[in-house]
């Protein structure tokens, strides 16, 4: 299992020479999947389900490589074993060079993506996987599109220990599609159909014999997707799809399990103009600060880029909250955490505190609670009070067991909330809660 370069010593068409350029500890239908060329044309992209640990050695990586599972409560792994025992990160896409040498983690917590795809902006969409055993489970998540921003968390976590899409230490989909079998993606660059067609995301379901159309719109830092049904029959067991910009038709293959393999061609015959269409998406103010915020995520980058974080973690616009966290992130705690305890604004408090709870000395956890508790969460709206329940419980699972002091203080102020009218809100605060009351006994 790994990754390999094959080439034609004579450079025509008959590929005579393997060599392996890196092993990846993984394989199967949870292994590693699919390489892309990066937008830029210079290196390569390698995405990876989550029974694939990452490169051995890599070098750096754009997620936070402290990852953990985060559960506040011990999780249940799944009863008919699949996945027991793996953690985070999951599956994942790394970035790598021509010689595969140097190694990246661009993306992670997926449970199984086969394929991903960059539109026209440079942007990278990932179709993950399902965990069918799991339909009916508060835990389930459906087969889903994401925009796999720099330093990405999706939250897959085994068993019945998956992050719930509101948690502000990760992102969520960008559309979910439902119960299925994510398998090869592909945009629509280059095929002679209508325009709406040519920018689409073609994907592929090999269980249902769906492949839909994804369209995008930005929104934000981010895009909105929604999904529409292209073509389907049953048994149409698809693999993969591309497009061939020579004729400007789509093709895509069916097989798999012992099922007949065959080669489709999709061509359009209908009145609406075929002309090429322009797929690029008008750049918001938000995306160009997520691009800003790459290059502010290399220490090299100093103070000017910590103030720079530092002011964007209250940014109203929670992929750039997200992002602008993840980066200061990969600064020393040391150099900032002043900084974020002199944070009043509400989503600057919680995402510094979830920054210090990743990265700071545990002997901060009494002054890192404290801060917390200067936000009245009564007075909070659901999506706030989410996000500072959360902030606690990586407060705790981060840094440790707090005093019976600091807990039975946590506990105080979350006393008025419970019961909520919020049946989200209920369930994180049980978890909390439940806890807290360990540490005070």
């Amino acid at each position: 299992s790994g990754l390999y370069r094959v080439t034609s010593g004579k450079k025509d068409d008959v590929l005579d020479t393997v060599e392996k350029l890196k092993a990846l500890d993984g394989g199967g239908e949870h292994g590693p999947h699919a390489v892309r060329l990066a937008p830029d044309g210079k290196s390569l992209y390698v995405i990876c389900g989550n029974h694939t640990k990452p490169p051995k050695d890599f070098n750096s990586s754009r997620v936070p490589k402290n990852w953990a599972e985060d559960h506040i409560l011990p999780r249940q792994w799944d009863a008919g074993g699949h996945a027991v025992g793996i953690l985070a990160p999951g599956g994942y896409v790394a970035k790598t060079d021509f010689d595969g040498k140097t190694w990246e983690i661009f993306t992670s917590g997926y449970r199984n993506p086969f394929d991903f795809a960059f539109n026209a902006d440079g942007e990278m969409f990932v179709y993950d996987a399902d965990m069918e055993w799991d339909q009916g489970m508060p835990w389930y998540r459906p087969t889903r599109v994401n925009h796999a921003t720099s330093g990405s968390e999706l939250g897959w976590r085994s068993g019945t220990g998956k992050w719930p899409a509101y948690y502000p230490d990760s992102l969520p989909a960008m559309v979910d599609i439902g119960p299925g079998s994510p398998v090869g993606v592909d945009f629509g660059y280059g095929a002679k159909f209508p325009a709406k067609y040519q920018k689409a995301l073609f994907i592929c379901d090999w269980t249902f014999g769906t492949m839909y159309a994804i369209h995008t719109e930005a929104s934000g830092a981010t895009y909105k997707g929604t999904k529409e049904e292209f073509l389907s029959r049953t048994p149409l067991p698809l693999t993969d799809v591309c497009i061939n910009p020579a004729d400007g038709a789509m093709y895509f293959t069916i097989g798999g399990r012992g099922t007949q393999s065959e080669l489709y061609r999709v061509t359009y015959t209908g009145k609406e103009s075929t002309e090429k269409a322009d797929a690029k998406t008008p750049r918001t103010k938000e995306r160009e600060l997520l691009l800003a915020i790459e290059e502010y995520s290399q220490p090299a980058m100093g103070t000017k880029a910590l103030d720079k974080l530092i002011k964007l973690l209250g940014h109203q616009d929670r992929v750039v909250r997200y992002t602008a966290r993840a980066a200061l992130e990969h600064y020393p705690a040391k150099n900032w955490q002043d900084a974020v305890f002199g944070l009043e604004e509400t989503d600057a408090v919680i995402g510094g505190g979830i920054a210090l709870a990743h990265q700071a000395d545990k002997g901060i956890q009494p002054k890192l609670l404290a801060k917390l508790g200067t936000l009245d969460i009564t007075k909070l709206d659901e999506s706030k009070q989410l996000d500072l329940l959360r902030a606690y419980q990586l407060a705790f699972t981060r840094m440790g067991e707090p005093s019976k002091d600091d807990a039975a203080q946590v506990l105080k102020s979350l006393d008025p909330l419970f019961p909520n009218k919020s049946d989200l809100v209920n369930r994180e605060l049980r978890a909390l809660v439940a806890q807290g009351l360990c540490f005070v006994q």
